[in-house]
């Protein structure tokens, strides 16, 4: 019997359950539930967090200034970079416990902001060595700008799909400034800015949903901040997996049978 998926709208003002996955044999269901029941608290949570990666991303402007003037070879630089911090991130997103509570949690904030900061640099002034190089940030900035002031209603629910409307609407506007201003290209080329904000309302939703297994209080605002960061490498395994290892098992499976089925 293949998977039913049934999602139904809590009768309860403010317990949102995000699925219920009726496994095979029919009456075993596996329920995805936030952690935090109450939509108020955990939209308060989640402005309080995203407030910190907006302050997060405006550390990327003094940094992109200082590379401007003292430039690296970022062919070289960036690769190793990401190494790094794959690397470092995957440990602590399995290590996770010791940097709940403080002075720890903050020790990582920093951290992941000078880590953020210093690969986000990289990365642009890599594309472009100009001080158009400042949009990505000041847009990104905007776009997170924008969920929070989204995110302080209760009438209307804060699915992915309207948090992505909110973003390419903000990312729209700046593309028809660009326009009007002859800058198309230097605006276009930080369309990244739309994936990266788009990472946050995903992972936001994992998070907060119990898929990473953190279970989040809402007081550890600065505990999430940091696990935005630190799940970026299980989003990518999902995100290849997703992409390019499913179409392997499928390519695998389809030589396979080649061996077992007769042509007639």
């Amino acid at each position: 019997m293949d998977a039913v998926l049934v999602v139904e709208k809590s009768e309860v003002p403010g317990i949102a359950v995000q699925c219920d996955l009726l496994l095979p044999n029919g009456h075993l269901q596996r329920t995805y539930e936030f952690d935090i029941a109450d939509v108020g608290i955990r939209r308060r949570l989640v402005r309080r967090f995203y407030g910190i990666l907006i302050l997060q991303m405006a550390c990327t402007l003094p940094c992109i200034e200082l590379f401007l003037k003292y430039p690296l070879p970022y062919n070289f630089v960036m690769p190793l970079s990401m190494v790094f911090t794959v690397f470092l991130y995957t440990c602590f997103y399995v290590w996770r416990d010791w940097r709940r509570h403080g002075p720890f949690n903050y020790f990582v904030l920093l951290l992941s902001t000078l880590i953020g900061s210093f690969n986000r640099s990289v990365y642009l002034l890599n594309l472009v060595e100009t001080h158009w190089v400042y949009i990505y940030p000041v847009i990104l900035i905007i776009e997170i700008l924008g969920l929070m002031l989204y995110s302080s209603q209760k009438r209307f629910r804060f699915t992915q799909i309207r948090g992505i409307s909110i973003i390419s609407l903000i990312f729209g506007l700046f593309l028809l400034l660009a326009y009007r201003l002859n800058r198309m290209m230097e605006v276009f080329s930080a369309m990244a800015c739309t994936v990266e904000a788009w990472y946050i309302i995903y992972d936001t939703h994992y998070m907060l949903c119990g898929r990473h297994g953190y279970n989040i209080g809402p007081e550890e605002f600065v505990y999430a901040a940091c696990n935005i960061h630190c799940d970026l490498p299980k989003g990518m395994w999902r995100l290849m997996k997703m992409l390019f290892f499913s179409k392997i098992v499928e390519a695998v499976r389809m030589f396979r049978e080649c061996f077992r089925t007769e042509v007639c």
